[in-house]
This record gives C-alpha cells, structure tokens and sequence, in this order.
C-alpha cells in the first residue's frame, strides 16, 4: 500500500481525538483535593418585572439553614470514578452553601427587578430572630438537598443533580411567618467526557430553575399584597 507523507495513519487520527477529547477530563483529574464549583443564580427564563407598587416594599434574602445530612456542610457534591473512587466538589467561593443559596435567591429578586436589601443576614427561620431594619418581607429558610453527582467511565459521564429548599417568608415588621413552601428541582445528563464546567453548570441550573418557581403564579406579589393588607386591617 501506498504511504503519503504528512499525512496520519487512521488509527493514530482516532488516538488523537480521543486525546483531544479527554483533554478537559484529564485537566480535572490533575487537580488535587477538591473540584471547586462558583454557585450562583444563572437566569432560567425571561424575567417577570414587578410592579411599581411591589417595588416600594424592601426585601431580604437571608443565608439559609443546612439541613442536609452530610458532615462537611461545604461539600455540594462528587465525581465518582470507574474504580469507585470519589472526588468532592465544594464551592469555589469562600462562602458555605448556606449564604451562596440566599445570594442566589437575593440575584432572583434583582432580576425581577424587587428591591432588595444590601446584606444576606443570618436568619434560623423563626419569627423571634427578625430584625426590623430587614425592611418589608424576609425571605430565608433551609436546604434539604444540594448535590450534583457525576459517574464516570471511559468515554462517559453521568450528571445527576437534586435541589430541594423549604422558604419561608415572613412579614419583617409585624414578625410575622406569612408562608413556606417547597422549591425543587432535579436533572440529569449524559456525554461522554467528565467537565468541571458542566458540573458546575448542572448545579447552577438546577438552583435556579428550583428558585425560579418562587415567582410563579405571582405567588411573591400575592403574599406582599395580604401582608399590606393585613397591615391596613390592623390600622382601621
């Protein structure tokens, strides 16, 4: 058979796309410790303006409680390896899921363009704790899940993520809880590489499309409407 100079055998160009592909895999395996994700809100949808009349109202998104059942609270989730061997992955900032997720809530509210107030403060959920210089309504609450999971084999990559957090919302100047609900979300994807960027992604994604359910049905302006008129009631 004839030879062409310059040019690659067949199976040396297959070796070196795969190479090429594996690069970004084989990068995050020369890491050491930990995968470092950056958590913050990414916006899922088109955002719903509020009205000039909610925008009056000053709103609080507060560092929210962990709940979850790991023991090292940073740890937001894990590559496993063919062998069984783990990788943690813990956020990037030098902040705890706990403030990155009422960061994230608080970005949310921006976007929908609410007026928020400057701090994430702490806050455990209860109505004794409220601060009055927290302005109007204060949002906080506790997070059951926080995890991306990703399972890896030669030339694949499994990307499983659960987010489940319990908000609360209460009146700030009266210490008034107003309403919980459940917000949560959970998704899965496959390719055939592991990528920090898209463990990260994934995580990113699944937060916010979880946060994004907080303004359906209006349901913010709906409790910021029975929380002034509960207050003009109690005026008369």
């Amino acid at each position: 058979m004839k030879k062409y100079a310059g040019t690659l055998p067949y199976k040396k160009l297959i070796m070196l796309c795969c190479m090429l592909a594996l690069a970004p895999a084989l990068m995050s395996c020369a890491m050491s410790g930990n995968y470092r994700l950056n958590v913050q809100y990414v916006q899922q949808k088109a955002p719903l303006a509020a009205d000039i009349s909610m925008q009056q109202y000053v709103i609080t998104a507060a560092q929210f409680n962990d709940e979850r059942s790991v023991l090292d609270k940073s740890v937001i989730g894990k590559r496993v390896q063919a062998d069984s061997s783990e990788l943690k992955a813990v956020a990037s900032q030098t902040a705890l899921p706990t403030e990155l997720v009422g960061i994230a809530i608080k970005a949310a509210f921006q976007k929908n363009d609410y007026t928020v107030y400057g701090r994430t403060p702490d806050w455990d959920g209860t109505e004794r704790t409220i601060q009055k210089e927290w302005g109007n309504l204060v949002v906080g609450g506790f997070i059951e899940e926080l995890e991306v999971v990703c399972n890896t084999g030669f030339l694949s990559a499994e990307y499983d993520t659960k987010v489940k957090l319990r908000v609360v919302f209460a009146d700030v100047q009266h210490k008034r809880i107003l309403y919980t609900t459940t917000l949560d979300s959970a998704s899965s994807y496959k390719h055939f590489y592991f990528s920090q960027s898209r463990m990260e992604q994934e995580i990113n994604n699944a937060l916010s499309v979880a946060i994004e359910k907080m303004f359906d049905n209006n349901k913010v302006d709906e409790i910021i409407d029975g929380m002034t008129h509960a207050r003009a009631t109690t005026i008369q």
